[in-house]
């Protein structure tokens, strides 16, 4: 398969910060980064009291171990090519789009009654090896 080069990625460079307000950070963080951290925590916060975040009165473990271990697995880890959310939206995307589509578009069968389980059979034909070799016109 022939690659087609294409270079409108080089446009989407994630930004990078190195230090805030003269800090020196000790990782250089993306602003997805900084985005999905910040909203774990404010998840955290909100659901404080829902287990399995009630079961725990760990400050570190709650509110700082649990937002960037996701932000790690959000910003990291890749599925088919995909980080997570993207994954995650494309299986659910697939489990809600109808099943019968023809060009993208979904069909709609308003004569067709379909009860229960359709079972759909496909037959054919083994002829000898005779018939093949003398040329033979075989059935269809």
């Amino acid at each position: 398969m022939k690659e087609i080069k294409s270079y409108t990625s080089i446009w989407n460079v994630e930004k990078i910060i190195y230090s805030l307000m003269n800090i020196n950070l000790p990782i250089p963080l993306t602003f997805t980064q900084i985005a999905w951290f910040m909203g774990v925590l404010f998840a955290d916060i909100i659901f404080r009291n829902i287990p399995p975040l009630a079961w725990t009165d760990n400050v570190l473990l709650k509110y700082i171990a649990i937002p960037a271990g996701l932000t790690w697995l959000m910003s990291q880890k890749t599925f088919d090519g995909k980080k997570p959310y993207s994954f995650l939206r494309s299986v659910i995307a697939y489990y809600i789009n109808p099943k019968v589509t023809y060009a993208g578009k979904t069909i709609k069968m308003e004569n067709e009654q379909t009860e229960g389980v359709i079972t759909v059979v496909k037959s054919f034909r083994v002829y000898p090896e005779e018939k093949r070799k003398e040329g033979v016109e075989l059935e269809k």
